[in-house]
């Protein structure tokens, strides 16, 4: 039996949560753990103090640790990235302007495009322009500043040249994908860049794996509503809501 009394207990309880991913909703724990709403309060002010969690209105999401560089990254990817890839490559019409977002599940999207791929691939990511030309596809580099967390470029000219296409697809990597909040990024550079290229497609779809689900970073770049799909390995619980928002969610 655990003693919730005390606050060290109730704060274990809640770590656990968070290991998780799973966001805290200070009414509903109250509730499922027969204590007062202030005492929920009272451990998550405790807990941000420490960084655990960031409080937000009604509880407090896990916070979204800072980025490891690229390098660091690209050495180490999610084991879950490659089935991602595979489901994303096939949502691309094989003549599309498609634009690519940076990062390790971009790189994999890039090196298994079709062969029979005729569009034109625009993205500001080096890496990911090199897999694409690996490929065999048009690919068109988008320049200026590079940030080390992305290695994508960023900026007002990066964000005017982007404006200069009318792409049919953008695939979307996430920091952070939040109900309430939409599609996020830790760097406000990087979130301008992909916020311009989903605005210059058709679509937008997000590709990303279950630990970004239900997390927030600092800078929103798109809304649930500007988001036409989620390919995720995510577990189906957490999709739901997506689903309500009128994402088209693929789930691998």
């Amino acid at each position: 039996m655990l003693d919730l009394n005390n606050p060290q207990t109730r704060q274990k309880v809640l770590r656990d949560r968070l290991d998780l991913g799973t966001p805290l909703v200070a009414a509903a724990l109250a509730e499922e753990l027969g204590i007062s709403v202030d005492t929920i309060r009272r451990d998550l002010i405790a807990m941000e103090q420490t960084g655990l969690v960031r409080r937000v209105r009604g509880g407090a999401i896990p916070v979204t640790r800072s980025t490891p560089p690229y390098a660091a990254r690209a050495e180490t990817p999610d084991p879950g990235i490659a089935r991602l890839a595979a489901k994303a490559v096939t949502l691309v019409p094989s003549e599309a302007t498609l634009f690519l977002d940076a990062g390790t599940t971009m790189n994999a999207i890039a090196a298994r495009l079709p062969e029979d791929f005729s569009g034109l691939v625009v993205t500001p990511a080096p890496s990911v322009a090199l897999a694409a030309l690996n490929r065999g596809a048009r690919v068109q580099l988008i320049g200026g500043e590079l940030c080390p967390e992305g290695a994508m470029a960023t900026g007002g000219a990066a964000e005017r040249a982007v404006g200069e296409f009318a792409a049919d697809l953008c695939l979307l990597g996430a920091c952070g994908l939040w109900p309430d909040f939409g599609l996020s990024a830790e760097d406000g550079a990087e979130a301008g860049i992909k916020r311009a290229m989903a605005m210059a497609s058709a679509r937008a779809i997000v590709v990303t794996t279950s630990a970004k689900l239900e997390r927030r970073g600092r800078h929103r770049v798109l809304e649930l509503n500007e988001i036409d799909g989620l390919v995720t390995n995510g577990p189906s619980g957490k999709l739901d809501v997506f689903r309500a928002a009128g994402v088209e969610v693929t789930r691998v």
